[in-house]
């Protein structure tokens, strides 16, 4: 008999992924919970060393989900002074703390940068996606072939829930993106453009791949500059790269611009984070593309991608109306969940059955989950789909959950619309209370 596990993952080719009846997939959930437990509690040293402290041996209610859940900032609790000083066997003993990676498996051996240690992993069977850091540091998630397997499942069955789209090659594809990098939104437009684009007819922002060593590398830059630390010479050179990235990608965007006003009578497709996106609405007016215009099977993938450059408050309106009458992917997700919460014809984010939502505390200690109604509290979630780490973690989102049917006819649970960072709220220092307990058992597994 298949696993509860597999059986929650079948659901994806179902038909009726979100029409799963609650008290049924609830019992699966935690029984597949139970099934990650046993399998992870052995293989990631820092979900071992969290069990013993805790007292949990087995998951027998959602409640004992919650001391194992790993924080958002788990995933970058690395000492930036590893990769400073090209430590890339600490950093490599690091990686196997927080997931199902043995470091004998990977050779490190003459690696030189962030860049060659993230293939170096690559090449051993996983891939470590990123998101990105404005403080400097990224986190690092792994993901192994069959969480990426899962991941195409997902996008070839699901995109553009409630409707999906069936998966055929009949569109002119347009990626805001580099052409390769360790990011899962690159790889989901990738793998979109190979699905629903016609072959040979898509155009990237950059054919140059994104490197983990830039990202990090001006993020830092620019926190000693925030700090007064930069030396006159480092910011002159930064100033410069920075202009001449910009030239360049003003003049990518501008070809994209005149190739989409060129085929606007076509079905397209169009990727790219919300900044991005934005950018590319404007000028595109500016060229006389009329709201509401572009035909109407073209497929939109936007999302995420606001840190670092503030967006009008009403930039979802303008993407609204620009896109209206096409087909947008409309989700609340992130890099840590596998797929996306995805909204239904009420605008509610429907929680896919491979994850069980934890409403917590603003602390991130106690359950506030109900069998009915309206729970507000701290995104939390155990994605049971998961193989490559382990998939509970508390996000630093405040969120309202809905555990009732929704109006659209399917069970919940669903997150409404409203999501804020709680880092944006009261002065922009979220506090989780497991986060520096669980940074000092990672620091403590690479130095002892």
């Amino acid at each position: 008999m298949p696993s509860a596990r597999e059986q929650i993952r079948a659901l994806v080719r179902s038909g009726d992924t979100f029409r799963q009846p609650a008290q049924e997939i609830g019992q699966l959930q935690l029984e597949a919970a139970r099934e990650a437990f046993t399998a992870h509690r052995e293989r990631i040293p820092l979900l071992r060393t969290r069990a013993e402290e805790t007292g949990v041996h087995e998951i027998t209610a959602l409640a004992d989900l919650v001391p194992l859940l790993f924080s958002h900032t788990s995933y970058k609790s690395y000492p930036v002074s590893l990769i400073e000083n090209g430590r890339w066997d600490r950093l490599l003993r690091w990686y196997s703390t927080v997931s199902v990676v043995e470091p004998g498996d990977v050779d490190v051996e003459g690696v030189t940068d962030i860049d060659e240690w993230t293939d170096r992993i690559t090449a051993a069977g996983h891939r470590p996606y990123i998101t990105s850091g404005t403080s400097g540091k990224v986190s690092f998630l792994n993901c192994d072939t069959d969480d990426l397997d899962f991941l195409h499942t997902v996008l070839e069955n699901l995109t553009c829930w409630p409707d999906p789209l069936p998966p055929k090659p009949t569109r002119r594809g347009y990626l805001l993106a580099p052409a390769s990098g360790p990011m899962r939104s690159i790889d989901g437009f990738r793998w979109h453009a190979d699905v629903f684009a016609r072959p040979g007819e898509t155009r990237l922002l950059t054919e140059a791949p994104l490197k983990v060593s830039e990202l990090m590398g001006s993020a830092l830059l620019r926190r000693r500059m925030a700090e007064g630390t930069a030396t006159p010479r480092e910011i002159s050179s930064f100033e410069t790269a920075s202009a001449s990235r910009e030239q360049e990608l003003d003049a990518a965007l501008t070809a994209i611009v005149d190739d989409i006003h060129a085929h606007r009578d076509e079905p397209l497709l169009i990727a790219g984070m919300n900044n991005q996106q934005f950018t590319l609405i404007q000028a595109l007016r500016a060229r006389g593309v009329a709201d509401g215009s572009l035909h109407p099977d073209t497929l939109v993938l936007s999302g995420g991608g606001n840190k670092g450059r503030a967006l009008p408050d009403d930039y979802q309106k303008q993407f609204a109306a620009f896109y209206d009458g096409v087909r947008r992917v409309r989700s609340y997700g992130m890099t840590e969940l596998q797929g996306s919460c995805l909204a239904c014809e009420n605008g509610r984010y429907h929680v896919p059955p491979w994850v069980i939502p934890l409403v917590l505390d603003q602390t991130g200690e106690t359950l506030l989950n109900t069998e009915h109604g309206v729970t507000e509290g701290r995104f939390a979630f155990f994605d049971v789909s998961l193989s490559g780490r382990w998939g509970g973690l508390i996000s630093g989102d405040k969120v309202s959950v809905d555990f009732s049917p929704c109006d659209c006819g399917r069970p919940g649970p669903a997150v409404l619309p409203d999501i804020q960072r709680y880092g944006e709220l009261g002065g922009g220092d979220d506090k989780i209370t497991c986060a520096a307990t669980l940074d000092s058992y990672v620091r403590g597994m690479i130095h002892g």
